[in-house]
């Protein structure tokens, strides 16, 4: 009897743990019922991991990355036409000669191994943009490519890159006015902390004070080019920060949840996104068992520097591990560093309301 007692508990327990494992094991694959659907909350599916993405000024077209494969080749860009979700992978022109902006760099990347991770924009004039995007295939860089739009959509032209240092792997990545840029690395060598590194043309790569942090993560500049916005996503936090060397007050937020990216909304807020689950089950299941992660949205307001709750959603077949979201129309898009889809949620979905535009930033 004894004997028996024990094979039935063993039993159970297997089947309570295979149980959740099927439960949580499909996640993100971008299937089911939501890539079905093309109104409420539903998903745009067959995009391989769109963790960062960008609206192309006031076109119809949204620009995500695609991160690659598990070893973080096979990646590049995904263009997304907004009214009908219709999307296309993007095949950059990799055939111009580097610009002495950034003479330093090697070459073009190899299109086998390139992977998009972080990207952001800075607009220029008559529907031109420069793109920017942290690069893990084969080096650890930030490619630069030009990015025209036409009515049969955007066009990449690749124009050089930067390399980053030796042994640091940047997150994301953010223009300065001077044409310059910003960018995260979560972990430094031989280090538990993260830092912003700065680069400008002409010079390297230096160390923004202030921003040795546990893991820096999404980040963004104002409008202005004087302050600084950085994801501290082992702690859960949110830092402003001054870029123009003013002594003015840094402030930070508790958001309760692991902030990966941050995004200006149309009202001038920012929106943080991340993941509730502890830095454990996010590493498990982002990288290895390929299990669920849940998704949180928060709203920052400018002046208060407070945080609001405005989306909550476990993880499902369709979509898992949020990481970005951007205000689209009367929409939240929100991509994802995992899954094979972007999620769309209709702004009435949402906890609280998105206030009204504000002055448009020149650059994100």
């Amino acid at each position: 009897m004894r004997i028996a007692a024990r094979g039935l508990l063993a039993l159970l327990v297997f089947a309570a743990a295979f149980a959740l494992y099927w439960k949580l094991w499909p996640a993100g694959r971008g299937v089911g019922r939501e890539c079905e659907l093309k109104s409420g909350v539903h998903a745009l599916c067959g995009i391989n991991k769109p963790e960062d993405m960008l609206r192309l000024g006031d076109s119809a077209w949204v620009v995500t990355g695609n991160m690659g494969n598990d070893d973080w080749a096979g990646g590049g860009f995904y263009a997304i036409r907004i009214g009908d979700e219709a999307f296309r992978a993007m095949t950059p022109d990799l055939s111009r000669p580097v610009s002495p902006t950034y003479r330093d760099c090697p070459g073009a990347p190899d299109p086998k191994l390139f992977s998009a991770h972080g990207v952001a924009l800075r607009a220029r004039a008559n529907d031109e943009y420069t793109l920017y995007a942290v690069n893990h295939g084969g080096r650890e860089s930030i490619e630069v490519f030009d990015v025209r739009v036409s009515s049969e959509g955007p066009e990449l032209t690749w124009t050089g890159c930067v390399v980053l240092p030796p042994e640091h792997a940047a997150n994301s990545v953010a223009p300065l006015p001077d044409g310059g840029i910003v960018a995260t690395i979560p972990r430094l060598p031989s280090s538990s902390e993260g830092v912003v590194l700065q680069w400008v043309p002409g010079g390297g790569w230096t160390e923004v004070p202030g921003t040795r942090l546990e893991g820096d993560n999404g980040l963004l500049v104002s409008p202005d080019g004087t302050r600084l916005y950085v994801n501290e996503y082992n702690n859960s936090r949110v830092h402003e920060l001054s870029l123009d060397g003013a002594a003015t007050h840094s402030r930070s937020v508790d958001l309760g949840f692991h902030p990966d990216n941050i995004r200006f909304a149309p009202d001038g807020s920012i929106l943080a996104t991340g993941h509730p689950d502890s830095i454990v089950v996010v590493g498990l299941c982002g990288f290895l068992v390929k299990c669920g992660i849940e998704t949180e949205v928060a709203r920052i307001d400018p002046t208060t520097f407070q945080a609001t709750t405005l989306f909550e959603r476990g993880a499902n077949e369709t979509f898992s591990g949020g990481t970005s979201a951007v205000v689209i129309g009367d929409e939240l898009w929100i991509g994802s560093f995992v899954s094979r889809a972007l999620l769309i949620v209709p702004l009435g979905e949402l906890r609280q309301p998105l206030g009204a535009p504000a002055a448009s930033p020149t650059h994100e």
